[in-house]
């Protein structure tokens, strides 16, 4: 057994000691607030029924003001003038929650952050989110931001936006968003059947009532040049009863990769019609078409366990190269329509409803990589798969009822959410081209496969009946606590999946507890504990039983944190433990299968906001220790790290406001490190850790009354050759080279 790098105790230290600082550093707002606290037990329970009676109205205001000296009051949320302070996220069907009043670890991502370090990607965007690793990207076969949280897998097939299923097999766009929420770990209470890692929330850049209109251009990723408008207000004559938001973007150029070409355009729009007061009609859409010409490719060792076959030193490979060949392709397309309504029925009473359709289809060839020696020889493989269709209907509806019980103020959810999908695809088409090295990569001739229809199509149904109460006794300590009655029902078949091993249905009650006290305004401490729903995973191609979707299964998370806003900094603490059910490939009977457990514990902290006045900081660390437990088949894995798992990672992004050029001008820079992550399940062989930097340039001037921006980041400045990450079944993947972007925004 491997020693772990986060034990009990340590655990327990580690938070006493960060809430004993944090109570330190609190000092100043207990003097700052001492005049406002209630000086006998009648007071104290009169100020909790006031506040009790007025906790909506008197959070949203809170938050906007985010009550310390160090950030200017008029400050927007999010704005890079804040620091990039969010202090309100989505959680789930509770809807939009303050931060420090959740027990939970959600991290917001604002959309101006992603806008000012140029990011395209997911990958990209969550770089200063300390707690995501890359487990896919973009510019692969299969068009995926595919993510990591707390080491289990996230984002694309249980991700959101605007609260509502968008399972993302292809590149999501982020033009039309305004911030990434992502929250972390278990949350089947609030979502039913989920990723175990945590969930992705989009939220959708909403309709403006002033007139709005930003127009820029620049150029990114090796040469792919972009122009993007983003326009909105209130509609004439409408006394703005009708408010508008719409973005539409273009993009085609050069990848770095040599022969590389990448084209993308986005078509996206939202409104808001206000029926009456306190109640508004909701509807949005947007339509992609993405097209991508010379894929990256993985390297992956012949016998797929890397016994005999060392992992690569990253140092051998040249990012720009094509190691593949650059007539392979990923094109996609897809399209979402979502309606909404929002009613305040009362005083105590508010009706929320969606519905929201999504289609799309994609196709790719791409060219794997096996290596066949430790001399740089592989041989390159062909796949290429007929179109793949998917279709998602999702909706919600739920009440939403404020009001008290005595002295206890309550804020209570309840309704149903829901998501089914069909999804349908054919079988790949496989052939070997031939053999290359990595000194002098070979070309081959596109042999155009013949490819067939579809061979297999899967349908799931998810649905969720849940209640959630907010509990808030008085300023110190509140509680939630709630049930979920989740139910899935799956239906797949074809040449490839037995219908009698992936028909089921299955039911299920998720409770979730969450303690919340606060010593003091500023910062507040919490204890969660919830269980999580998970779909069974999909059989790789490599086992007996390929494309067959195991049955699904619980999980279980204990989380305790604390949370402050403290000399105009965010911070946030969570210590936590996830338990859930091993999947993996018995390499006895070659069929995958579950057995044993998966056990994920550690610490994550992250901070955001202005330290000093013209200093801006983002970022964080997570120490986390993975292992298998009881293996009853497999019992060499007990306590070995699951394979892509890296036990530590860090993050900084900083942001310097220059005193001088008219306070217009400023620099950042960014280190981004993770640790070395395993390759194959017995730990023999791992993909070495990297530390890339990262710096830039703002400049934003007023010319005739307009806001210009103008933009110049250069990411990976050493040029530092490193694996981005390893996924089972394909391989590894290189890091992005140094690549400089550009950009320039005019608004009006």
């Amino acid at each position: 057994m491997k020693p772990s790098l986060v034990d009990g105790s340590g655990i327990r230290r580690c938070y006493a000691l960060m809430l004993a600082a944090l109570l330190v550093w609190g000092r100043e707002d207990i003097n700052a607030n001492a005049e406002t606290l209630p000086s006998s037990p009648a007071a104290l329970n009169s100020a909790g029924k006031a506040q009790a009676a007025t906790v909506p109205e008197t959070e949203l205001a809170e938050v906007q003001v985010m009550d310390t000296k160090d950030v200017k009051p008029t400050a927007r949320e999010g704005s890079a003038e804040s620091g990039y302070r969010s202090s309100t996220a989505t959680a789930g069907p509770l809807g939009t929650v303050p931060l420090r009043d959740t027990p939970y670890s959600i991290n917001v991502t604002p959309g101006e952050l992603i806008e000012n370090r140029q990011a395209h990607t997911v990958s990209d965007a969550l770089r200063t989110n300390p707690t995501v690793a890359t487990l896919m990207e973009s510019n692969g076969y299969s068009s995926l931001s595919r993510v990591m949280i707390r080491g289990f897998t996230a984002a694309d097939q249980s991700e959101l936006r605007d609260g509502l299923v968008d399972r993302s097999f292809t590149y999501p766009p982020l033009e039309n968003v305004e911030r990434i929420e992502v929250m972390n770990g278990l949350s089947g209470f609030l979502y039913g059947f989920s990723a175990m890692g945590g969930t992705i929330n989009y939220v959708t850049k909403q309709p403006a009532t002033e007139p709005l209109a930003k127009l820029s251009g620049g150029w990114y990723g090796g040469g792919i040049n972009y122009i993007h408008a983003d326009l909105g207000g209130a509609a004439p004559y409408t006394q703005e009863r009708l408010t508008g938001r719409f973005n539409i973007y273009h993009e085609d150029g050069s990848t770095y990769i040599d022969g590389g070409s990448q084209k993308r355009t986005l078509v996206s729009s939202a409104l808001n019609l206000r029926l009456f007061p306190g109640t508004v009609l909701k509807a949005d859409m947007y339509y992609q078409n993405y097209d991508v010409h010379g894929l990256q490719t993985y390297f992956n060792a012949s016998n797929g366990n890397w016994t005999g076959i060392r992992v690569p030193s990253a140092s051998q490979f040249n990012p720009g190269k094509q190691y593949g060949q650059s007539w392979t392709f990923n094109r996609s397309e897809k399209a979402l329509l979502g309606v909404g309504l929002e009613s305040k029925l009362n005083d105590v009473f508010t009706l929320r409803a969606a519905y929201r359709y999504g289609t799309m289809w994609r196709r790719y060839i791409y060219v794997g990589a096996t290596l066949l020696d430790n001399a740089g020889n592989y041989s390159e493989k062909l796949t290429a798969t007929p179109r793949q269709e998917e279709i998602t209907h999702s909706a919600y509806v739920l009440v939403d009822a404020h009001f008290d019980t005595w002295s206890v103020h309550h804020d209570l959810t309840f309704g149903y959410t829901g998501t089914n999908y069909s999804y349908t695809r054919g079988a790949d088409v496989l052939t070997v081209l031939g053999t290359s090295s990595i000194a002098s990569p070979a070309g081959y001739d596109d042999p155009g496969l013949a490819i067939g229809g579809t061979t297999t199509f899967q349908k799931q149904y998810l649905d969720n009946f849940l209640i959630g109460d907010r509990i808030t006794f008085n300023r110190f300590l509140s509680i939630l606590m709630g049930v979920n009655f989740a139910q899935v029902r799956q239906k797949a078949g074809g040449a490839s999946t037995g219908i009698s091993t992936s028909t089921f249905t299955q039911n299920r009650f998720t409770p979730s507890f969450g303690l919340i006290y606060k010593p003091i305004p500023s910062i507040s401490t919490y204890f969660s504990y919830s269980q999580g729903l998970a779909s069974g995973g999909t059989a790789p191609s490599t086992a007996i039983n390929a494309n067959q979707m195991l049955k699904p299964s619980v999980s279980e998370q204990y989380e305790v944190g604390a949370k402050a806003a403290l000399w105009g900094v965010d911070m946030t603490l969570a210590l936590f433990r996830i338990d859930k059910v091993n999947e993996y490939t018995d390499p006895n009977d070659k069929i995958y299968k579950q057995d044993g457990r998966e056990v994920h514990q550690g610490i994550e902290m992250t901070v955001s906001g202005k330290p000093l006045d013209r200093l801006t900081a983002v970022g964080g660390f997570t120490l986390m220790d993975a292992a298998y437990e009881r293996a009853a088949n497999n019992p060499k894995i007990e306590g070995k790290t699951p394979i892509n798992v890296p036990q530590e990672q860090a993050r900084i992004y900083l942001e310097y406001q220059l005193p001088f050029v008219d306070n217009n001008l400023y620099v950042n820079a960014g280190a981004n490190y993770f640790g070395r992550r395993p390759v194959d399940a017995l730990n023999t062989s791992y993909m070495s850790g990297a530390t890339t930097f990262d710096t830039g340039l703002r400049y934003q001037p007023l010319i005739w009354g307009h806001r210009i921006t103008l933009n110049l980041n250069l990411t990976n400045i050493f040029d530092k050759r490193y694996w981005s990450y390893y996924r089972s079944g394909d391989g590894l993947l290189l890091g992005a080279p140094r690549l400089v972007s550009f950009s320039a925004k005019a608004e009006w």
